[in-house]
């Protein structure tokens, strides 16, 4: 009867320090993160000269950027050793995506092109690996706006649509103290399919507009740091 109460007392204790383990991560946090992303770009241009289509160019290419981000999110501890949170993180650099190639020389290609406010809704399971640390899964939805420009004189504007997509990405988190923790992470964006029409005066050799259509993902690893109210 006594040593099947100290196994009692022992599995009591063990069980509610993992669980106290895994709540060290449950609440608030806000974060700060910083990083490199390589975005690739496929296209399509079809330009239009005097009114007829005479050339449809396919490009690919690929471009890398620092970027930063700010982050809010809320996690719930789901038994000893699980927790599942919800987040939203906003990208406060821009993200270069290279120059489209709308013409057959590359040299003459002026168009660039951006990803700007950049921004993920995730949910975000989490497992416990050690009193302290944690691996996690993140699933998201990510929205980005295609900004571009180009430089020649005979340039009007363009459509600057906005992208929507999804990432899916993982971690490694570790608590420092009661309210501070590390992280390190890595993700696959895609921002889906996207059409861009430039429009110009003709007086160039006729040209009235390029249609450019983009098919646009990327890949980014970063650090950080998360507060834990």
């Amino acid at each position: 009867m006594k040593s099947k109460s100290i196994i009692a007392a022992l599995v009591f204790t063990l069980t509610n320090q993992a669980y106290a383990d895994a709540i060290l991560f449950e609440g608030l946090a806000l974060d700060v993160s910083t990083g490199y992303q390589q975005t690739e770009r496929d296209t399509e241009s079809t330009l239009l000269r005097n009114g007829v289509s005479v050339s449809t160019v396919t490009a690919s290419t690929d471009e890398g950027s620092a970027n930063a981000a700010l982050g809010v999110s809320y996690s719930f501890a789901l038994s000893s050793n699980y927790l599942v949170g919800i987040g939203f993180d906003y990208n406060f650099t821009d993200l270069d995506i290279g120059r489209p190639l709308i013409d057959s020389n590359p040299a003459e290609s002026t168009v660039t092109f951006e990803l700007t406010n950049v921004m993920n809704l995730y949910v975000k399971p989490q497992f416990m690996i050690s009193d302290t640390s944690q691996i996690y899964a993140k699933l998201a939805y990510t929205r980005a706006d295609l900004e571009s420009n180009d430089a020649v004189v005979d340039f009007i504007g363009n459509t600057e649509p906005s992208l929507d997509g999804y990432s899916i990405g993982g971690g490694f988190a570790n608590m420092i103290n009661d309210n501070v923790s590390l992280f390190i992470e890595a993700n696959y964006f895609n921002y889906g399919e996207e059409d861009t029409t430039y429009r110009y005066d003709g007086s160039i050799g006729g040209l009235t507009s390029v249609g450019v259509a983009s098919d646009i993902d990327g890949y980014n690893a970063k650090i950080g740091i998360a507060y834990l109210f």
